[in-house]
């Protein structure tokens, strides 16, 4: 029962920060915050210590709750206890500023949320019951609510955060009738009754709804159209947050449905596979053309999802052939992505959020230069930008390394349509890699590198504090690349004990590959610093003068010669885009000597998206003739909703 009253102590403890001084808040929120990881920890090491999980059934008089720690538990606790940590360390530092702006009462309910918010996303990972899993879902999304809208003074900040609240109330939904059906065929309950009803029934149709209430929380596409308006909005610390573990969510709770997939699993593969390479090259596509930052990160955060739902296919549709060697590459795969990419996108987004707050904008084409003033951000936006394009030899080489292996190792002995099959991900996975290194390579040459583009967006001297906090995801990322076979060690137990699929030969062999891949990305780590080293000892006994790089006769060089973030993907925006691209300006004519002063914009929008919500709007604004205004005629509504339901609960239709 203790570990139900972890739960209640927490949240209920968590109102003392409205009543303590606003010096003090911080700190009552981070022991909060530490006694829940200690306490969810040592939760989830008894997974590790023993060798098997844990299950307790609990009876509280109203439901009764499933306590239950498995292997994806305890690796999803420590996802979360790794960000929850490195979260709150920088919201110390971001938060500061707010001080004098904020009152009391706006900071204690930020602090609040934040421990809310750690201690559903426990509630979700460890409780396996329906309603109780739900309870935590639906305490997840006020939260998050709640941190979203701290600048919600500011309507275009509040209106993203609305559309959140709106889409993850249908997700609710959607995940209601989903266990719902599967309740009423068992007679257990949640992730259990799931089990119990695809052993029996045909699968595909409850795993779609499945997938559409859990797709919408991780970014799926198409069920994605909130996760790039929130995350810009969002204040920097939790932007990183949101995109390191709460969308996260998402995906445990789809891994959960598909470890109890029993039939129809080709088709359930398929449809995987396919709407996660439309996913992961769609994201990354829109992420190249974006100009505000915390956009491209947000879209690139749709790109990983597509990644890791790549892994769960190739997982599935192993199973389905009999080929162990892929089904475990993708299971292992997704897993370890999904780990990856909460360490690296974390630091990105908190990276960006330094370089917002030293800017003044999010803007790139505004921005420039950062790198002489922000060394350390720059350093670790750079680390992390090599992590997300999967270059060696940091963690996000590792996991889509176990990807391709599993890919091309498969390719021996089978049919024809099989081996399309296995070549359409490949493609699909080249193009996603080789889109996100252009991204990258943009989003940090534009903001960090050249001459500032606009005087009133120089970069600031940063602040080690907001730096200092991002040691821990960064010490992830360097530990599972340079050491990929422990890390893959630890995931092959997780890939085992929920999926049933063993560590084969296969594995033995690619694990070989992967330690000498890791020995030598330390050599070439170790030889670059120790070549920057002698050259930074010899050159401080030099003089050293600068000056432009090539003037080529051209003495009086402006910011407006460098690359913007827009036409630097003019280009590839052309090709992937040119039905959305909109255009203003004057043409030069060819006999214009001397053209006068003009101004040329290019706008890479969505056509269809816009069209899509201005016809919605205008159909649901039919429905205003239900807001009369009038109290008794809502109590009216409320009454006959109850009674519809009533009436389909003695029908037995619900």
């Amino acid at each position: 029962m203790e570990q139900i009253f972890l739960f209640y102590i927490i949240p209920l403890l968590s109102l003392f920060v409205f009543f303590a001084p606003v010096r003090f808040k911080s700190m009552i929120s981070m022991i909060l915050l530490s006694f829940g990881v200690i306490c969810t920890t040592i939760i989830s090491s008894y997974v590790f210590t023993f060798g098997h999980g844990y299950r307790e059934q609990f009876s509280t008089g109203f439901f009764n709750p499933v306590f239950s720690v498995d292997a994806m538990s305890a690796l999803f606790i420590i996802l979360l206890n790794i960000t929850s940590i490195t979260t709150f360390w920088y919201s110390s530092s971001y938060l500061k500023p707010y001080g004098k702006i904020k009152s009391g009462m706006e900071l204690s309910l930020h602090y609040a949320a934040y421990i809310w918010l750690y201690c559903s996303m426990s509630g979700v990972i460890l409780f396996h019951d329906t309603w109780t899993f739900l309870f935590f879902w639906e305490m997840m999304t006020g939260a998050t609510f709640i941190l979203v809208i701290f600048e919600g003074e500011k309507k275009e900040k509040l209106k993203p955060a609305i559309n959140y609240l709106i889409q993850m109330h249908v997700c609710f939904f959607v995940l209601l009738t989903a266990f719902s059906i599967a309740d009423s065929y068992s007679v257990l309950s949640g992730f259990e009754a799931v089990c119990d009803y695809f052993e029996h029934n045909g699968n595909l149709t409850l795993f779609l709804l499945f997938f559409i209430g859990f797709g919408i929380k991780a970014g799926f596409v198409p069920l994605h159209t909130w996760l790039p308006e929130v995350h810009p909005s969002a204040p920097g610390n939790v932007s990183g947050f949101m995109s390191g573990a709460v969308i996260k969510m998402g995906i445990y709770g789809l891994l959960r449905v598909v470890c109890s997939l029993q039939n129809n699993l080709f088709e359930i593969a398929v449809f995987l596979l396919v709407i996660s390479a439309v996913t992961g090259i769609y994201g990354i596509s829109k992420a190249t053309r974006q100009k505000d930052i915390k956009r491209l990160l947000a879209f690139s955060s749709i790109e990983n999802i597509g990644i890791i739902g790549i892994g769960l296919g190739l997982g599935i549709i192993g199973v389905q052939w009999q080929l162990p060697s892929l089904s475990f590459a993708g299971y292992a795969g997704a897993l370890l992505h999904t780990f990856n990419h909460s360490t690296f996108k974390s630091i990105l987004f908190f990276s960006a959020a330094n370089l917002c707050k030293s800017t003044g904008t999010q803007i790139m084409d505004r921005m420039g230069g950062a790198i002489r003033n922000m060394p350390c951000t720059a350093a670790v936006f750079l680390l992390g930008s090599t992590a997300i394009c999967a270059l060696p030899p940091l963690s996000g080489f590792v996991s889509e390394f176990i990807l391709y292996s599993g890919l091309f190792a498969s390719f021996t002995g089978v049919e024809p349509e099989k081996a399309v099959t296995l070549l359409f991900v490949i493609i699909a996975l080249v193009l996603i890699g080789g889109i996100s290194i252009i991204a990258f390579t943009k989003s940090f040459g534009i903001s960090f590198l050249g001459v500032c583009r606009n005087p009133l967006h120089a970069a600031e001297k940063e602040h080690k504090s907001m730096v200092l906090p991002l040691i821990l995801p960064l010490a992830a990322i360097v530990f599972v690349g340079f050491f990929p076979f422990v890390a893959i060690k630890f995931i092959s137990k997780t890939v085992f004990d929920v999926f049933g699929v063993r560590y084969s030969m296969f594995c033995d062999s690619q694990l070989l590959s992967l330690q000498n891949l890791g020995i030598f990305g330390s050599v070439f780590t170790v030889s670059c610093i120790f070549i920057w080293y002698i050259r930074k000892k010899i050159l401080s006994k030099r003089t050293i003068t600068t000056g432009t790089t090539w003037g080529c006769g051209y003495t009086s060089p402006t910011p407006k010669l460098q690359y913007t973030a827009s036409s630097f993907s003019s280009n590839f925006a052309r090709i992937a885009s040119h039905k959305n691209t909109d255009s203003a300006g004057e043409t030069v004519a060819e006999t214009e000597l001397f053209p006068a002063n003009r101004t040329h914009i290019n706008r890479y929008g969505n056509k269809k998206q816009l069209y899509l919500i201005k016809n919605a709007s205008n159909k649901l604004a039919k429905l205003a003739i239900f807001q009369t205004g009038k109290i008794q005629h809502y109590v009216l509504f409320a009454l006959l909703f109850m009674a519809i339901i009533l009436v389909l609960s003695y029908a037995g239709l619900i």
